[in-house]
């Protein structure tokens, strides 16, 4: 998955502030796993809200997104739970080198409200999310200054399964380390 480069720099930018090493690593399978995390909150979306179509209760957008998730197989959820053993075992296998994964939390800076109004798509925003929501990996978020931009990015860090407490204390240590060389905030 891309992000936009001043994402990029804005967390590069927040981490050199840090005194952590850093290595650079991959996960192939974010693609396939954020596409398996759709139909899986797909499937969830319809067994919950599905007796609401055809009602007339929903706006025409949520309406039609709701039947979309209708859609979903079960063959579709075999292949998603693939999808998410596959990724889980490649994130727990870098995670078995590092003590965080860092990335952006968005692809790029948050839509205006009134883009969104306008009918911008946001599904897309959560790209860099929902794989870590499919494997099940504890994540945070903090906002790092964008240069040339009021508005923040986040700074996502992913951490091993039950470490909640290291993910947290690396956060803490990122924040300080902004806040003690004078980042705007």
């Amino acid at each position: 998955m891309q992000a936009d480069p001043a994402l990029l720099d804005a967390i590069a930018t927040a981490l050199r502030h840090t005194d952590f090493d850093f290595t650079h690593v991959r996960l192939d399978g974010m693609g396939a796993a954020y596409q398996a995390g759709m139909q899986v909150i797909d499937h969830e979306t319809w067994a919950a809200f599905g007796h609401l179509s055809g009602t007339g209760a929903l706006q025409a957008d949520v309406a039609q997104r709701l039947l979309a998730a209708a859609r979903v197989t079960r063959d579709h959820l075999a292949h998603a739970e693939a999808v998410r053993r596959h990724f889980t075992a490649q994130v727990d296998a870098v995670l078995a080198l590092v003590d965080a994964i860092v990335l952006p939390t968005l692809p790029e800076l948050p839509p205006t409200l009134a883009s969104v109004r306008a009918g911008k798509p946001i599904l897309g925003l959560t790209a860099l999310v929902r794989p870590f929501n499919l494997s099940g990996h504890p994540a945070l978020t903090l906002p790092v200054p964008v240069a040339g931009v009021p508005i923040k990015a986040g700074l996502q860090l992913v951490g091993r399964k039950g470490d909640d407490e290291t993910l947290c204390a690396i956060a803490t240590r990122i924040e300080r380390a902004i806040a003690a060389d004078g980042a705007p905030r």
